[in-house]
């Protein structure tokens, strides 16, 4: 499994260790959800379009995560991206008949829309609250991916003063590529924790969340030091 080498190495570690476990549970989790036949809110139809989405979320976490055991950073930032915008697409479809509908039917079909119309119905922002955003984080990965973020996307493949030419970024990652993997890394940690909120209806699994609970205490550890 990929480490990080970076300062605090060993908390970060530890919480890359923790977050692939709950990448498996939480998998678990939310396809016992969506599989229930008593799910009777959801058509047959609807309920196989939502386990399509389901499913790209976690392939493409697995994907980011055995990626960057390969130090594949590019590509691994790609799945990440990818796993981030179909839980986006999922916060608006499966809860939302007339977005889930729109989806499956309109070809001019536009997620940051729905996401917009929907922030608008919201109401006020409460500056008090803890405010994640599953929209900003994807683009802000696509920003690095796209060569946006020019500086992020182009030194982080530098290492020791020269540009490592192979597919991957070489065996000892840069300290700017490790900054981008370890943010990324705890985003995606709280974009799924986020996600997986959204499967609680029918009840909270115990072993998930005192996984959630340990992870983000390592996390909120991490910071302090």
């Amino acid at each position: 499994m990929f480490e990080f080498t970076i300062n605090r190495a060993g908390l970060l570690n530890e919480f890359l260790r923790g977050f692939s476990d709950y990448v498996n549970k939480s998998y678990k989790f939310t396809m016992k959800f969506l599989a229930s036949p008593e799910r009777a809110d959801f058509s047959e139809n609807d309920r196989l379009v939502l386990i399509a989405v389901n499913k790209s979320v976690y392939q493409n976490l697995y994907s980011f995560l055995r990626l960057n055991d390969s130090h594949m950073q590019y590509a691994a930032f790609a799945c990440l991206e990818n796993a981030v915008y179909a839980m986006r697409l999922f916060s608006v479809i499966a809860p939302y008949t007339e977005y889930r509908y729109k989806f499956l039917t309109d070809l001019e079909f536009s997620l940051a829309d729905c996401e917009d119309e929907l922030a608008q119905d919201d109401g006020e922002f409460d500056e008090n609250m803890e405010h994640f955003s599953l929209k900003e984080f994807c683009e802000g990965i696509h920003r690095v991916n796209t060569f946006e973020l020019k500086t992020a996307s182009i030194s982080s493949q530098l290492n020791d003063g020269s540009l490592y030419l192979g597919l991957s970024c070489g065996n000892t990652l840069s300290d700017e590529l490790q900054d981008e993997v370890r943010k990324n890394l705890i985003g995606a940690f709280v974009a799924l924790t986020k996600y997986a909120r959204m499967f609680e209806s029918d009840g909270v699994d115990k072993e998930l969340k005192e996984l959630e609970d340990s992870l983000y205490s390592r996390f909120l550890e991490y910071l302090k030091n």
